[in-house]
């Protein structure tokens, strides 16, 4: 396949076909093979891009950590991201510390089911016979925990503050957007649509901090450079889980490494 020919608009409107491709490392049938491929929809590759990011980071923080900190991400503030972070956070509820990444999160709204979460406390320690003991709340995490911002916006703006505020822990990155405001959708008689403010967000501090056009601060300021991004390397990520080991001065706990 020749730099600059369209052969991606072969495969467009192609679901749940298969298309024989051709390969090669030059210009020429010598040498040359041939695959059948099953094509996906942008939004499907899409997905199966981010899933890879997430399993990458996973597997970097298992190796920086040796085991002993768990990771997820946030991709959404909406209910199918909601669902999934009560599963991971009963998955990691071993680990010793966690890292949450809500990079790329454009917002939504469910930072009060996140926080509700995060602020429980452990109140008992249950040691069924035989197995691993686990503490009650059972959906709770109780661990040293770090925010992960970069490119976030709106309710993912909403969660770090909450998250600080409360004493959760620190944020890492970089400050957030700053656009932080409810808006409505109203149809107009063209059939077209606007959207206006109706609902502003202030944080709950003695000068009543109106979040828009406020950035998050990070307690601790990493940016993600290009050269770091054509290097395979997560700078924001390396900070995060070295912070979370200054904290983990203890002995190590049993934990296993995700695979």
């Amino acid at each position: 396949m020749r730099a600059g020919d369209n052969y991606w608009q072969l495969l467009n409107n192609r679901l749940n076909r298969k298309s024989e491709v051709t390969f090669n490392n030059k210009p020429g049938e010598e040498g040359a093979w041939q695959t059948r491929i099953e094509t996906v929809a942008a939004n499907a590759y899409g997905q199966l891009r981010y899933d890879r990011w997430v399993k990458e980071r996973r597997r970097k923080v298992d190796e920086l950590s040796g085991g002993r900190i768990g990771y997820l991400h946030i991709q959404a503030m909406n209910q199918p991201s909601l669902r999934k972070f009560e599963k991971e956070i009963r998955e990691f509820r071993n680990k010793e510390a966690l890292v949450i990444d809500q990079r790329w999160n454009g917002g939504g709204n469910i930072e009060q089911e996140l926080l509700a979460i995060l602020v429980q406390r452990q109140y008992q320690i249950w040691q069924p016979r035989g197995t691993e003991p686990s503490g009650r709340p059972f959906a709770g995490f109780f661990g040293p925990k770090i925010v992960q911002n970069w490119r976030s916006a709106s309710n993912a703006e909403m969660f770090p503050a909450g998250f600080r505020a409360l004493g959760l822990g620190k944020v890492v990155g970089t400050p957030t957007a700053g656009a932080v405001i409810g808006t409505g959708s109203y149809s107009l008689i063209d059939g077209s649509t606007v959207r206006t403010p109706g609902v502003g967000v202030f944080l709950a501090d003695p000068k009543r901090t109106n979040m828009e056009n406020y950035g998050v601060q990070p307690e601790m300021l990493v940016d993600n450079l290009p050269e770091d991004t054509l290097a395979g390397r997560d700078r924001q990520l390396e900070a995060a889980v070295g912070e979370l080991m200054k904290q983990l001065q203890g002995p190590k706990r049993n934990v296993a490494i995700n695979d």
